[in-house]
């Protein structure tokens, strides 16, 4: 087959005018090319496109923050509105405000027991400002930071809100706050908490467990015959035991209204030992105290549960300091606390609690008593002599009282007496002083019988003591 040779077409343009008019008209383009061509911008329009749209996106952002901000400020301002009107109610002792200003769905018992909580109060007024919140179930969650004028530090406490048609309510705490249900096991304790409270029990649980187990042995208690059930719920009701399950039931940490500075495992810790020792205490009583005559009583009840509470070390304060200001009437009337004591008092208030050894309140008399010293061991009882035969009527009731009110400073020579007793004889030999004070009736002869010395020797000894130890002498 022959080869096909390649066709050449030639135009020739004769005309000068016309080869220029067809040299100026451009090639034409495919479909494709042309299409690509139709969607191509300059660059610089991409990017000043790409510009404005961030920057709209940026101002409708800012313009959404400022709202939410302004919002929430706007919401702080009306919930420290509402806490500067629970403390009016308080400083007025004013039930029905104090009622007017809490959630009316809230559990009513929760609602009376803020009520009289808030009329109870003798302090001052707080000023409370909120430092952030938190949000579940359309409640808010308010940490609040206040300042009383009766206490020296700034505390902080976290209460909840409702929004209502007539502004923001307090209402009860919400569990849905606080996460799932977790648990720790010890070898004699058992705590059952949640998610938010997991930091201070875990940290709390072994601390309180050690200690309370130590200051049984002290008492010569038997070991516990099974696990003690803790219970840190998500409420704010006071401590308490639920003899139906056992169970001892203890508000969360977070719910105190603690002072600057303390720390949610501190209060736990604190709080927990404080109520079980007072439970070794009338567990002490229940062991000790039904001897024949027993001359056990609140000043020997108050002086035990101080030194088991100095020994605990839940009192931050330097006891060296502490007792001879309580046990010198010249040093009171100075009018200055001795240091740490005002912070100390402020926490056990956040706690809810007291301790008799503290001078937090003007509860218990201050003054020494005019006749005889507290010095004297034979003063140390608060118990007067009483034939059931001779004074018994009817109805049985006696026709005077077997007890007389203590005095500061009697209490502290009681918890001294423990103090020295311990430290002078061993504290193996403290439950033999304790059934000692259940079987007889005085000094001179409860010590024979736990120590086989004198009451003369063992006084001498304790005044000794308290002058090398404390500087104190009468």
């Amino acid at each position: 087959m022959a080869k096909k040779e390649p066709t050449v077409a030639w135009q020739v343009l004769l005309d000068d005018t016309q080869w220029e008019r067809d040299a100026a008209v451009p090639a034409a383009l495919t479909e494709r090319e042309e299409s690509r061509r139709s969607w191509v911008l300059p660059r610089r329009w991409l990017f000043l496109g790409a510009f404005v749209t961030v920057l709209v996106l940026l101002s409708g952002g800012l313009l959404l923050w400022q709202r939410a901000q302004q919002g929430l400020a706007a919401m702080e301002r009306e919930i420290e509105k509402a806490a500067g009107l629970e403390a009016s109610a308080q400083s007025q002792k004013n039930p029905r405000l104090a009622a007017a200003l809490l959630d009316p769905v809230a559990d009513p018992v929760w609602r009376q027991a803020v009520v009289d909580r808030l009329t109870a109060d003798t302090s001052a007024s707080a000023l409370s400002v909120v430092e952030r919140m938190e949000w579940a179930d359309g409640v808010a969650l308010v940490h609040l930071s206040s300042t009383d004028p009766d206490f020296s530090l700034p505390s902080h406490s976290v209460r909840f809100y409702r929004e209502s048609a007539g502004g923001w309510l307090r209402t009860a705490p919400v569990a849905s706050f606080w996460g799932a249900a977790e648990s720790w096991e010890g070898t004699h304790f058992s705590f059952r908490f949640q998610q938010r409270d997991r930091a201070a029990v875990l940290t709390a649980a072994p601390r309180v467990e050690a200690v309370y187990l130590a200051l049984r042995q002290s008492v010569g208690l038997p070991v516990l015959p099974k696990r003690r059930v803790v219970v840190v719920r998500p409420d704010d009701r006071p401590v308490e035991f639920d003899f139906p399950s056992g169970e001892l039931r203890h508000p969360s940490p977070q719910l105190f209204e603690l002072p600057a500075g303390v720390s949610d495992e501190s209060a736990l810790s604190r709080s927990l030992t404080l109520y079980l020792i007072n439970e070794l205490v009338r567990e002490s009583f229940d062991r000790y105290a039904y001897g024949q005559a027993w001359m056990w009583s609140n000043l020997t009840e108050s002086g035990l549960r101080n030194w088991l509470q100095l020994e605990s070390g839940v009192v931050e304060i330097d006891e060296r300091v502490l007792l001879p200001w309580l046990l010198k009437t010249e040093i009171q009337l100075e009018g200055q606390l001795p240091t740490g004591v005002a912070d100390q008092c402020q926490l056990l208030n956040g706690l809810g609690v007291q301790m008799l050894l503290l001078p937090c309140g003007p509860t218990i008399p201050a003054t020494r008593p005019s006749q005889q010293s507290v010095f004297d061991l034979a003063r140390l009882t608060t118990t007067y002599d009483f034939d059931f035969t001779r004074d018994a009527n009817a109805s049985s009731t006696p026709s005077s009282s077997m007890w007389r009110a203590e005095t500061r400073q009697e209490i502290a020579a009681a918890t001294t007496i423990f103090a020295y007793a311990v430290e002078t004889y061993g504290v193996e030999r403290l439950p033999g002083l304790l059934e000692a004070l259940g079987d007889y009736r005085t000094w001179t002869e409860t010590l024979p019988a736990a120590y086989g010395i004198s009451v003369e020797e063992f006084e001498v000894g304790w005044r000794e003591w308290l002058d090398e130890e404390f500087g104190i002498r009468e």
